[in-house]
C-alpha cells in the first residue's frame, strides 16, 4: 500500500492564522502587557499641563469705517483680514509686551474660530492659574496695543488735516486781500477762488471732526474680549486612559506582527500539518511527550513501564496503522529512521516492537545504526554480539538473536562490535542475505538505522526493505530538513510508509490527550489503589495472544514479571 501524499498548501486559511496566534499567545500577551504598561508609565511621568482659552472679536477700525465706507457695509471681515490680525497678534512687539507685563513669555497659540471674526487664544502652563492669566493677559495686551496704534494713527491723520486747514486759511486770507484791491471783473474771479478754498476748508474741517471723534471712539472700540479664559480644573495632558488605550492598540498590532514574523522565520516542525506539508507523507503516528521524562540520555520504555499511559496507547495506534498498511501488500521489513540525531527513532522502534509483540506478532528488532547503537540499552541486552557478528561470519543469525525477557515473540539483533566502514557493510550482499533470512523468521522486522541527513546508511538500507517510517521530533526537526530527508530517500526509490511526530502536546497545542479526550489509567478510590497500578497483562510471565490482534490475556495465577529499568523516551534518539 503506497503512502498517501499530502499536497503542500501554499494558501493560508483562517485556521492557519488562528493556529499561529494560539502558538504565540504568550508572546502576544507579553508584548501587549509591556507595551501598555510602558505607555501608561510614560503618560504618568509626563508633566501636567493645563490649557485655558480666551476669545477675541476682531472688528474694523474706526479709521477704516471713516475713510473706506464700503467696508462698513460688510458685517464680516475677509479671511485675509483675519489672517493679517493673527500675524499682528503673533508679532514680536505683542509677545514682548505680554512678556513684560507677565514677567515671563507664555506659550500661546492663536487660531480662528471657523468662518467668524472671532479668534481663540489658548495658553498652556503647568499651573492652571497661570494658564488662564496668560490667555487673558495676551488678549488684553493685544486689544490695548491695537487700540493705541489706531488712536495714534488717527491723531497723526488729524494733525495733518489741521496743517492743511491752516494752509487753506492762509490762502483764503491772501485771496480776500487781492479781491478787495482789484476791479469789478477781478473781484468776481477772486471771489470765486475764495469760495473754492472755503469749500475745501469745509471738507477738511469735516474730516478733522471725524478723525477727532474716531480717536475718542477708538480708545474703547475695535477688537474686544468676548470670552474670558477660566482657570481649568484638570490638565489636558497627560491623559493616562487615552494613552494606555493607544499603547494597547499599537502593542497589539506590533505583537501580532511579531508573532507572524517569528512564525514565518521559525523553520521547526510544530504540528502534524507542518510535518505533512514538509514531507508530503501521511502522519501515521502522533507520540505525546511524557511530562516526567527529563533525562534524555537514559533509555526508557513507556510501553512496558506505563502501558496504560497516553504514550503507550499512541504506540499501539501506530501498530494498528502499520497493520492496516500491510493488508493489501505485506510489509515485513520496516526501516525506522529520522532526519537527524536526537529525534526519537530508537525510542519509537523499541516501543513499537513491544506493541507488535504483545499483539501476537513475531517481531525482530535489528540495530543497523552501526555508528551510535543504542537499541540494546532499552532492553539491557549485550551488544558484544549482533548484526556485525553475523555479517562477518563470526556467529550464525540464530545465535546472535537475543530474546527480550518477559516479552514473548520479541527478539533483538543488536548492532554488535562497531565496524570501521558501516556504509560498505550495509551495502554488501551479505547484509541483503541477513535481511532475507530475518524476513523468513518473523512476521515483522523493524530496522533501526542512522539519521538520513548526516550519513548515507539509511538510504542504503531503504533499498532493501519493504517500507520506511520517518520519525520527526516536534520543535527539533525542521521543515527544510524533513523535506531534504524525504527527497534523499525518494532518490533511492524508498517506499515511504508514513511519518511519526514525536513530542506532541508539549505546550498544549495538538495535545494528544486533547484529541482523544480520555485517559487509560484505571480509576481508583482508595488511598492504596491510588498508587501506581501494574496492568494485569504485565503481571505474569505466560501469555495467551488474542486472535484479533489485541492486547494479550494473561492467567491471574502467574507471578508478576520484572519491568526493565527506565520507562519512555519520546524525544531523543
Amino acid at each position: 500500500m503506497a503512502p498517501v501524499a499530502v499536497d503542500e498548501a501554499n494558501d493560508l486559511t483562517l485556521r492557519d492564522y488562528i493556529v499561529v496566534l494560539r502558538r504565540r499567545q504568550w508572546l502576544i500577551v507579553a508584548v501587549v502587557i509591556l507595551g501598555t504598561a510602558a505607555g501608561l508609565a510614560y503618560s504618568l511621568s509626563e508633566t501636567k499641563l493645563y490649557s485655558s482659552t480666551s476669545e477675541v472679536l476682531l472688528r474694523p477700525s474706526t479709521a477704516e469705517q471713516i475713510f473706506v465706507p464700503g467696508d462698513s457695509q460688510s458685517s464680516n471681515r475677509t479671511q485675509v483680514d483675519i489672517a493679517t490680525e493673527i500675524q499682528v497678534m503673533t508679532s514680536r512687539s505683542i509677545r514682548s509686551a505680554v512678556a513684560r507685563k507677565l514677567g515671563y513669555a507664555p506659550t500661546v497659540s492663536i487660531t480662528p474660530k471657523g468662518q467668524t471674526d472671532v479668534v481663540a487664544l489658548e495658553a498652556q502652563s503647568g499651573d492652571p492659574t497661570r494658564a488662564a492669566l496668560a490667555a487673558n493677559t495676551y488678549a488684553e495686551v493685544y486689544i490695548q496695543t491695537r487700540r493705541q496704534e489706531l488712536v495714534d494713527d488717527l491723531l497723526a491723520a488729524a494733525a495733518e488735516v489741521e496743517t492743511k486747514l491752516t494752509d487753506l486759511d492762509r490762502q483764503i486770507a491772501v485771496a480776500s486781500e487781492r479781491a478787495s484791491g482789484s476791479g469789478t471783473s477781478s473781484i468776481d474771479a477772486r471771489d470765486a477762488e475764495v469760495q473754492g478754498l472755503l469749500v475745501q476748508r469745509s471738507a477738511y474741517s469735516d474730516q478733522l471732526s471725524q478723525l477727532q471723534l474716531a480717536s475718542r471712539v477708538s480708545r474703547s472700540g475695535g477688537a474686544r474680549l468676548v470670552s474670558e479664559a477660566l482657570t481649568p480644573s484638570s490638565p489636558f495632558r497627560p491623559t493616562p486612559e487615552r494613552t494606555a488605550a493607544i499603547a494597547f492598540a499599537v502593542a497589539l498590532v506590533l505583537a501580532v506582527g511579531l508573532a507572524f514574523g517569528i512564525d514565518y522565520l521559525d523553520d521547526s516542525i510544530r504540528t502534524k500539518e507542518d510535518l505533512e506539508r514538509s514531507s508530503a507523507l501521511t502522519t501515521v503516528g502522533l507520540i505525546p511527550l511524557v511530562p516526567r521524562w527529563k533525562n534524555r540520555a537514559k533509555a526508557r520504555l513507556v510501553s512496558v513501564e506505563q502501558p496504560d499511559s497516553a504514550a503507550a496507547e499512541a504506540y499501539r495506534s501506530l501498530r494498528t496503522a502499520i497493520q492496516f498498511i500491510s493488508i493489501d501488500s505485506p510489509v515485513l521489513l520496516i526501516q525506522v529512521t529520522s532526519t537527524s540525531a536526537g529525534e526519537g527513532k530508537t525510542t519509537t522502534i523499541t516501543n513499537l516492537g513491544v506493541a507488535l509483540a504483545r499483539a501476537g506478532r513475531r517481531v525482530v528488532l535489528v540495530c543497523c545504526d552501526l555508528r551510535r547503537p543504542r537499541l540494546h540499552e532499552f532492553f539491557e541486552l549485550d551488544n558484544n554480539i549482533g548484526f556485525t557478528s553475523v555479517l562477518l561470519g563470526e556467529l550464525p543469525l540464530s545465535q546472535a538473536l537475543q530474546p527480550v525477557p518477559n516479552i514473548p515473540n520479541l527478539l533483538v539483533l543488536a548492532s554488535g562490535p562497531p565496524p570501521p566502514n558501516p556504509s560498505e557493510l550495509l551495502s554488501s550482499k551479505r547484509a541483503a542475505d541477513i535481511f532475507n533470512e530475518l524476513r523468513a523468521r518473523a512476521d515483522v522486522v523493524l530496522i533501526d538505522t542512522p539519521p538520513v541527513l548526516p550519513v548515507a546508511d539509511a538510504m542504503i538500507v531503504a533499498g532493501q526493505v519493504d517500507g520506511t517510517i520517518l520519525v520527526a521530533s516536534r520543535k527539533r526537526a525542521t521543515r527544510r530538513g524533513v523535506h531534504r530527508a524525504v527527497e534523499l530517500l525518494q532518490q533511492v526509490e524508498a517506499r515511504m510508509i508514513g511519518a511519526v511526530l514525536n513530542g506532541v502536546g508539549s505546550d498544549g497545542y495538538d495535545s494528544y490527550g486533547g484529541e482523544y479526550g480520555y485517559g487509560y489509567r484505571p480509576k481508583t478510590t482508595s488511598k492504596r489503589s491510588r498508587r501506581r497500578v501494574t496492568p494485569k497483562y504485565a503481571r505474569n510471565k505466560k501469555s495467551t495472544f488474542r486472535a484479533d490482534g489485541g492486547e494479550p490475556r494473561r492467567p491471574s495465577s502467574e507471578s508478576p514479571v520484572p519491568v526493565p529499568r527506565g520507562g519512555n523516551r519520546t524525544e531523543g534518539r
